[in-house]
């Protein structure tokens, strides 16, 4: 059973009346306590959707970047309410995910086991929305279905998805929990102050028997996003067009063993980021295919872009001159990044087009090696060609 978790964090706060997601309890920021529980659990990945105060936290979040689980995006609707930040978080989901358990970062004493046991139950009771009881009262995180996320992504304003708990009751499982702890949130200040007091739940409350379902990705984490600890975008550079220069490898090391890798830059006017992305044993094909994705993946809104390659099997079939007869998880993939966008769609042989391209295959190559993204190599490496070359 794949689930990935969408942790909502792009809210106002209004009754707060500061950042929720930034303040610190025990130490470290709510948002941060929240992301960690989340990435200790079977969730397959963990997107973080922002909005307001979004560099804040995301240099809050960057520790956690290292993980190729974990993957930031940002909502530039957010002020319209939470139903957006719910689509934005599922517009990012990668293929393969049976269903969408969503968190909020005002719940500090949530616990790994906890998750874990909500995810063992939507597996052996498959229905369509699960969530976590104590004595009667229900609370988050909740899992939704795949099947209701048409209906998710149709929602607006300030709504969230307990009118979809309400019109499915019947194929709601409430998961039973031993302690409300878990199930706390934090709305006011005050609500922080009477958890001060409070003792961690234990590690394995709600916990569910029997051992734990083996991870359905290897140790490679073939889907695994990785972003570089850059600031978001203005929204004046936002509006502007974007070149996307992006590149894959592939290649067999002397024991047998395949690695494959993508990465893609993104310049909106003078502003730079890259983006990798280790695929573990993919084609060379699949590594061209996600590395366009990569780069549009990237974009928080609509836009009009230009996008450059070196695969012509990438150029070709995005324009319809070459039919799909494999690779079709990928293709899904790359039409739901490039759907909101106008994409003129450019195809250099040999790294001709454009300086960046070689960086893109530098940067590839290195994730590829490595078999795993470092996101301070390659904004080096992209900051130290930039200096270079003066691009």
């Amino acid at each position: 059973m794949v689930i990935d978790g969408i942790l909502l964090a792009a809210g106002l706060s209004r009754r707060f009346g500061r950042p929720k997601q930034l303040v610190e309890w025990r130490g470290r920021p709510l948002v941060v306590h929240v992301a960690e529980t989340a990435l200790a659990s079977r969730l397959r990945h963990v997107i973080v959707v922002l909005g307001h105060a979004a560099s804040e936290i995301r240099r809050a979040l960057a520790p956690l970047l290292r993980d190729p689980r974990l993957r930031i995006v940002f909502n530039a609707e957010y002020e319209e309410g939470q139903a957006s930040s719910i689509r934005r978080g599922l517009r990012a989901l990668e293929p393969g995910a049976e269903a969408a358990m969503f968190l909020t970062c005002d719940q500090p004493l949530l616990t790994a086991s906890v998750l874990d046991a909500l995810i063992e139950a939507f597996a052996v009771h498959r229905p369509l929305i699960c969530c976590p009881v104590h004595e009667g009262m229900r609370g988050s995180p909740v899992i939704f279905s795949a099947e209701l996320f048409p209906e998710l992504m149709a929602l607006s304003g300030d709504v969230g998805g307990r009118v979809l708990i309400e019109k499915y009751r019947a194929r709601v499982h409430e998961q039973k929990i031993p302690s409300a702890k878990p199930l706390a949130d934090v709305d006011t200040p005050a609500d922080l102050l009477a958890l001060e007091d409070e003792d961690d739940p234990p590690q394995d409350l709600g916990a569910a028997s029997g051992d734990p379902p083996t991870p359905e990705h290897s140790g490679a984490v073939p889907w695994g996003f990785q972003q570089t600890l850059l600031p978001f975008p203005d929204q004046e550079a936002d509006r502007a067009d974007v070149l996307i220069v992006c590149d894959g490898s592939s290649r067999r090391l002397p024991l047998g063993e395949r690695r494959a890798a993508a990465a893609a830059i993104v310049k909106r006017g003078s502003v730079m980021e890259i983006f990798g992305e280790y695929l573990g044993s993919a084609t060379n094909q699949q590594a061209e295919i996600v590395a366009a994705c990569l780069g549009l993946e990237a974009l928080a809104r609509p836009s009009r872009v230009r996008l450059i390659t070196d695969s012509q099997y990438v150029v070709r079939t995005m324009q319809g001159g070459y039919k799909r007869r494999a690779n079709l998880a990928f293709w899904e993939r790359l039409d739901r990044a490039a759907r909101p966008h106008t994409i003129t769609w450019v195809w250099t042989p040999g790294h001709t087009g454009h300086p960046l391209q070689e960086v893109c295959d530098r940067a590839a190559r290195l994730i590829a090696k490595a078999g795993r993204v470092d996101s301070e190599k390659l904004v080096a490496l992209l900051e130290c060609c930039a200096a270079a070359d003066d691009l």
